[in-house]
């Protein structure tokens, strides 16, 4: 993935809202609650992410899975590997 690419993903995940959260959700079909988004977005709080960094993206999703579930976490995981798969 291009840097500047790399760049704007992270900055988005950094800033990302819970109600953005939910939206992005729907737009990919997935269910998220507005708690469960909450969560989520607390989870991302604790991390200056980088979206390259392998073993911190899967330090996030074994806490989402932890602290929301297991399904949510493997929905956020596909989306990831998605994006970074372009």
């Amino acid at each position: 993935m291009n840097p500047f690419m790399v760049h704007m993903v992270n900055s988005k995940l950094n800033q990302l809202t819970a109600q953005e959260l939910v939206q992005l959700a729907g737009q990919y079909q997935f269910p998220v609650s507005m708690q469960e988004a909450n969560k989520v977005i607390g989870i991302l709080r604790r991390y200056n992410i980088n979206i390259t960094n392998a073993a911190q993206r899967a330090e996030i999703i074994e806490a989402i899975a932890a602290e929301v579930s297991r399904e949510k976490a493997n929905y956020i995981q596909y989306l990831i590997n998605n994006y970074l798969n372009r």
